[in-house]
Order: C-alpha cells, then structure tokens, then sequence
C-alpha cells in the first residue's frame, strides 16, 4: 500500500527547488514515486524540476501535460500512478517531513476513507492583518475536527489531500470526468477538488481531516494584497452553479434541478443588487460584491454545463 505525489505546476520554476527539497526529504517506510506535471508552462518549469531531481535518489517522473487545467494535469497524474494512494502536491506546498507515513498509515487503517486531508501553515515573510480571517481560502488551517468523519457534502482542500486511488479509477471507468477544470494557465478558477470530494462521498466513503498532517504553505507577497485575494475568491465563485450538479438526491427529475438552477439565479440578482445599492467600502461587503457578480456571470456560462453534470451524476450515482 504505497503512494504516488502528483505534483502539477504551470510556471512554477521559481518555487519548486523548496517544494521539492521537501519531498526529497520525506521520511517513509515504504516506496513511494512522484510524478510531477508540467501544465503546458511557457518557463523552464520542466528543466528546474530535471535538475532539482537528477542526483536525488527518489523515484521520479517529470510529465508533460499539455491540455491547459490543473485536472487536466491531475487526471494524467492518476492514470500514470503505479500506487495504491495519490497524494495532491501543490508547487508551493513544502511537506513535513512524516507526511506520506503518517497519511498512509492512516488510510491503511481506515478502509472508509477515500480522501484525507491535512493543515496548511503559512510560509510568507510577512502577511496583513486581515490576512487570517480569510486563510482558508489559501488552503490553510483546520478543515475540521481532527480525526471526524466530515459531513455529506463538505469538502478538503485540495492541498495536500490524499485520495485512495481505487475509488478514483472506479469513478472514471463508470464515466466520471472532472467538470471543472481548474487553475488554467493565468486563470485562478477552482472547484476541481470539491468535485471529487463530493463524488467521492456519493460513492459511499468518507471525508476526514487530520491535524498531524501538517505541510507549510509559500504563499509570495504579490498574492497577500487584497486585489488578489478578491480574485482568489471571484475564482472560487466561478464554478457557481456546476457543483449544485451533485446534490442528485435533493431533486426528483431534470426539470426541478432546472427549477433550482434558476432560483440560485434570481437569488444572485437579488444578492449583486443588493450590494450595489447598498455595499460599501469594508472588506466583507467588497468580497460579497465580487463572489455575487461573479456568480451572476457564471450563471449563464455554466448553465448547460451544470444540467449535462446533473443528468450524468444521476447515472453514475444512482
């Protein structure tokens, strides 16, 4: 029962020397391989990551993926992975040295759980004082009480996450494909993790989080200001409403999720009228006005994707 880190980066040259010394030094008892993806960078992503890796002694892969997406990139991970478990590494996620040994073992002894997650702490020279209120959207902190089964329908974030790879190749020889695609190119939309944590939970396994997981976060200056983060969070909100595609068991038929999809839309009107009659210059209201507009535009781009997602989950998960 060993583990395969998949590692996908779009230009991440100048941060994975760190991120790599770190899974260098990782301290298991049993084999592990990494495959690190390159996703159709335009730097030498690719040839710091030969080098970097060349005189280690680990088991190495550096692919190419040239379909922009970090699923895409993930999914090309997962089909060339030769272990038991995946373990999601982000190019800026410098891993504790007991990360792999301490989620195996975990996932060995708990044959329920098909994701687990771990703590993210930041690494940043300096961070703003409203900095933690906000942080999990960096994929940082606790994602919940250690050691619990999560509830249906949360989610880990995808930082670190483990997955137990036979529930993944069961889903995709039964027709399932990541509906977002996330991370492309420049872009900062997500959701591709949530995905699989709901479709992973719809398979009939569990969610948990553990604190012992603990990897370290480089977050650079230039996305701690608050023009970023409101574009970290208009990217989460662009998956709006493809993830409502999963909730199969909250609508009878095709035409009440169409009736759901287009109460979420009149409530969005209601939410970006709201703020631009009455928001004003605080934080929370210039983030409420960002994920509400976003969410409205999205609406109309990813109708058709969110039915054709619903009338597919409907198949495979019931």
């Amino acid at each position: 029962m060993n583990c395969s880190i998949i590692l996908c980066s779009y230009n991440g040259a100048s941060k994975l020397e760190a991120t790599l010394k770190a899974i260098i030094q990782l301290q298991t008892e049993f084999d592990w391989e990494l495959l690190l993806i390159d996703n159709n960078s335009t730097d030498s992503t690719g040839d710091i990551a030969r080098s970097c890796l060349a005189n280690s002694e680990i088991d190495y892969s550096v692919l190419e993926c040239k379909t922009p997406g970090k699923m895409n990139a993930f999914w090309l991970g997962i089909r060339e992975s030769k272990y038991d478990f995946i373990l999601d590494c982000d190019d800026d996620n410098h891993l504790f040295p007991d990360y792999l040994q301490v989620g195996v073992n975990y996932l060995i002894e708990n044959s329920k759980v098909g994701a687990l997650g771990g703590h993210g702490i930041v690494k940043a020279h300096q961070v703003p004082d409203w900095f933690e209120s906000y942080a999990k959207s960096y994929a940082l902190g606790p994602q919940g009480k250690s050691g619990e089964v999560m509830p249906t329908f949360s989610h880990l974030y995808g930082a670190g996450c483990f997955y137990r790879k036979s529930i993944l190749i069961d889903l995709a020889a039964n027709g399932f494909y990541s509906l977002l695609t996330c991370r492309n190119g420049t872009e900062l939309s997500s959701g591709g993790d949530v995905e699989l944590c709901f479709a992973i939970q719809l398979s009939g396994f569990d969610l948990v989080y553990l604190n012992t997981l603990k990897f370290h976060h480089a977050i650079s200056q230039d996305r701690l200001s608050f023009e970023y983060y409101l574009k970290l969070k208009a990217g989460i909100a662009s998956s709006f409403p493809i993830l409502d595609s999963y909730r199969i068991s909250e609508f009878l038929n095709v035409i009440s999720f169409i009736n759901h999809l287009m109460s979420t839309e009149w409530i969005a009107l209601k939410g970006l009228m709201k703020s631009t009659l009455f928001g004003n210059s605080s934080k929370r209201s210039k983030i409420d006005k960002v994920v509400t507009i976003t969410k409205f535009k999205c609406f109309f781009k990813n109708f058709t994707l969110a039915l054709k997602g619903f009338k597919r989950n409907q198949k495979i998960f019931r």
